[in-house]
């Protein structure tokens, strides 16, 4: 037993002291858990680590048919409970693959009282194949049930909590043993809901989620709401007006007017520092004192907002760290020099243009709805044919056989302006059955019909997609940027009659944007050769 102790220990040097057996007020390395009442159990004599006297109990209470054995988890395990991976010691059967975590161990095979049912549940100590009643979901479990009215679930569905938040919608959702009657579909993965087992609803609206989807870590934030009065959602204005045509935007520090951008496509354009789009004949806000401005509808995003991406809610931010002037967006994985929505914890960071992808949304490129996706296992494209683990799926997937699209392609404009054409090129999403062969009007090669590309539908001209959108498209000219192994370079417009050659591809930079080496400002890079 001392021997299985000083492997927690977490180094190797302490691991031949003496273990000393006392009362322990800290958290035990085993379960997790915390006790103030001066629990007795052993502590290693060089560190902090402490451990439950009971944690090391093989007596423990269970039905299992065979012995269990106090093991390490040197080899990774699954708890077969709670489904988790525990880092430290467990109970283990040496006959079959029954494995059990400590804090699992110690919970009773009765259970008197609990979230889920207000009868006596009862572990069984087999796994069976059945619905659970509080999720809906049918898998071979060990499960807890009532012998008063047959109520069936599974042991980790006992503690799924009453009241929770979720990223996906604006009300708290409390969970509820049914649904009743009725065509239920999911706010999460927009698939069926039974609703004859529980669920999670909206009190205040039709809003319903699965009991898995809701209380997963990329829906929810772990925290209780059961009991905890409604807190005011901050609702902080990103401006104060200062009088009919000016504002003070948190972002800058002078006073910005409302006008209207007068760029032509011939002349150097100016961008957004929101979403770095450039800005036509449209509504905007202008700094008087510099060359600072913003959409009408970028002065106007939100301070905060829930988004798939996280289960708490995103920071609108504008500063860089460390005199860093981009980042790379979690969703589309372009380089972006504008504002982005940020997850203070975990730092997770999208543009303004992705973050305005929420919820299921209609596509021109698909006739079903699209849903977020996050998977480990990751997909392809049916656009661009990229590889990609964050992507939007057709919600409709056993009719039409599966629909994946990147944010890359997501977010592509159905209808733009450029300066190789006098007329809107509309984005095309592939023609079928044409045997024409199709030039670019940038690069001046060919252009594949069955691919996304942007056409002019008065005089026929067609662009890549890649050529008019490539990865530094959301990068705003005067920048600074350290890509891969290189030193840092200046973002450049691309606007004068000698357009530089590229270092890399040794072709003519045809692009809007150029970068500029700061180490050799006679070296050119084109943003069509990515930089590693």
């Amino acid at each position: 037993m001392a021997r299985l102790v000083r492997r927690l220990c977490p180094s190797a040097s302490h691991r031949e002291t003496p273990l000393i057996s006392t009362t322990i007020s800290s958290k035990c390395a085993a379960c997790y858990e915390d006790h103030h009442d001066n629990t007795q159990g052993y502590k290693c004599s060089v560190c902090e680590l402490c451990l439950h006297e009971e944690c090391l109990d093989t007596n423990i209470p269970s039905r299992h048919t065979h012995p269990l054995q106090l093991n390490d988890m040197y080899l990774s395990k699954t708890c077969s409970l709670c489904h988790t991976s525990p880092d430290t010691i467990v109970y283990e059967c040496s006959q079959c693959s029954f494995c059990i975590c400590i804090p699992c161990a110690r919970k009773p095979l009765v259970i008197s009282k609990s979230k889920a049912h207000d009868h006596e549940l009862h572990q069984l100590p087999i796994q069976v194949s059945f619905t659970c009643y509080s999720c809906g979901l049918c898998i071979q479990e060990y499960p807890c049930f009532c012998l008063q009215c047959r109520f069936i679930i599974h042991r980790v569905c006992i503690s799924l909590p009453r009241v929770i938040r979720i990223n996906r919608h604006d009300h708290r959702i409390s969970r509820v043993s049914s649904l009743g009657p009725g065509k239920w579909i999911c706010g999460v993965c927009y698939e069926h809901v039974n609703g004859e087992y529980g669920a999670y609803s909206c009190l205040d609206c039709s809003y319903v989620a699965h009991s898995k989807c809701a209380t997963s870590i990329y829906s929810w934030d772990g925290k209780e709401l059961d009991g905890v009065p409604e807190e005011d959602e901050d609702e902080r204005k990103p401006f104060e007006v200062r009088d009919h045509n000016q504002i003070k935007h948190f972002s800058h520090e002078h006073n910005l007017k409302a006008s209207l951008s007068s760029s032509r496509l011939e002349e150097p354009r100016e961008h957004c520092y929101a979403c770095t789009i450039p800005l036509y004949s449209e509504l905007c806000y202008r700094c008087t004192q510099c060359d600072f401005i913003l959409h009408d509808a970028c002065a106007n995003l939100p301070m905060k907002k829930r988004h798939e991406f996280s289960s708490r809610k995103l920071k609108l931010c504008h500063e860089w760290r460390d005199g860093i002037q981009y980042f790379s967006c979690g969703a589309c994985r372009r380089f972006c020099t504008g504002f982005s929505y940020m997850d203070e914890y975990s730092l997770f960071k999208i543009d303004v243009r992705c973050a305005l992808i929420s919820g299921a949304i209609k596509h021109e490129s698909h006739p079903h709805l699209l849903v977020i996706i996050q998977d480990m296992d990751t997909k392809r494209c049916d656009s661009c044919d990229s590889i990609c683990w964050i992507f939007l799926r057709c919600s409709d997937i056993d009719n039409c056989g599966g629909y994946n699209l990147c944010f890359r392609c997501a977010t592509l404009p159905t209808l733009l302006r450029h300066k190789y054409d006098d007329h809107p090129l509309s984005l095309c999403y592939g023609e079928k059955n044409v045997n024409a062969i199709y030039c670019c009007g940038i690069c001046e090669e060919e252009l594949y019909p069955k691919n996304w590309f942007y056409k002019c539908d008065q005089c026929g001209s067609t662009l890549h997609t890649k050529c008019v959108f490539n990865h530094l498209i959301h990068s705003r000219p005067g920048c600074s940027l350290k890509m891969g192994y290189w030193d840092s370079f200046y973002l450049l417009p691309n606007h004068h009659l000698s357009r530089p050659i590229c270092y890399l591809c040794k072709t003519r930079c045809m692009g809007d944007f150029v970068l500029n080496d700061k180490a050799d400002t006679n070296t050119f890079i084109c943003c069509s050769c990515k930089i590693d």
